[in-house]
C-alpha cells in the first residue's frame, strides 16, 4: 500500500511538471530603431521600423527553454544626401532563454541566439528639389551609390523580458553579421515589443 502510495505522488508530480513545461505561443508587436554599422554607415542615421511576429517557448528544464520563431522586420536607414532606405525582411530567430523567477507574478528572461532573414520587399527613396525618386530596395540601389542590395541576412539576437503568466513585455536587439550589399554596412536593429501567449 505505502509503495502504491508513493508511485501515485511521483506520477502526480511528473503530471504537474509535464504541465508545466508545456510549449506555448506568443504573438508579439513592436516598434523600435533600427539603421547601419561598419565604415560604409558613416553619414547615415536610424529610423523607427515596426516589428510583428510569433515565437514559440518549448521549456528543456526549469530554468532554460528553445524560442524559434517567424517575424516580419521592416530595417534600414537614412542617408545625408536625402535618401530613406527601407528593407523588409520574413526573420526566423533562434533564441536560448533563460528564465529567473523575479516575483510570484512574472520571470525575467535573457535571450541570446542566432538568426537568418530573407529580403522580401522595401522601397529606397531619394528626394531632390523637392522631387521624390523611388525604386525597390532589393533590386537596384545605384541611388545610394552601390551596386543592389542582397535578400539574404543573417546575425546575432539579445533580449530580456519580463514574462507574466499571460503576456510578456521585453527589448531586444539585432546585430547583422552580413553586408546589405557589395562594400556596404550592415543591420542593426533595437526593439521594444509586447505579446500575448495562446
Amino acid at each position: 500500500m505505502k509503495k502504491l502510495f508513493l508511485l501515485a505522488v511521483c506520477m502526480l508530480s511528473m503530471l504537474t511538471v509535464s504541465a508545466q513545461m508545456r510549449p506555448t505561443m506568443m504573438f508579439e508587436v513592436g516598434i523600435g530603431m533600427s539603421g547601419w554599422t561598419g565604415d560604409a554607415a558613416k553619414g547615415s542615421n536610424a529610423i523607427f521600423n515596426p516589428r510583428v511576429g510569433v515565437t514559440a517557448d518549448v521549456p528543456l528544464n526549469e530554468w532554460f527553454s528553445f524560442q524559434p520563431g517567424l517575424s516580419w522586420v521592416s530595417k534600414g536607414a537614412k542617408m545625408e544626401n536625402d535618401v530613406k532606405v527601407n528593407q523588409n525582411y520574413f526573420q526566423v530567430p533562434l533564441m536560448a532563454a533563460f528564465h529567473m523567477r523575479a516575483t510570484d507574478s512574472f520571470d525575467l528572461v535573457f535571450t541570446a541566439g542566432p538568426y537568418v532573414a530573407v529580403g522580401v520587399n522595401g522601397k529606397t527613396e531619394y528626394e531632390q528639389n523637392d522631387v521624390t525618386t523611388s525604386w525597390k530596395t532589393f533590386k537596384d540601389a545605384d541611388g545610394v551609390g552601390w551596386d543592389g542590395f542582397r535578400r539574404f541576412d543573417a546575425g546575432i539576437g539579445v533580449g530580456v523580458a519580463l514574462d507574466f503568466p499571460h503576456w510578456i513585455v521585453g527589448v531586444d536587439a539585432d546585430f547583422g553579421l552580413c553586408k546589405v550589399c557589395k562594400d556596404g554596412p550592415r543591420n542593426y536593429d533595437l526593439f521594444f515589443s509586447a505579446g500575448f501567449k495562446f
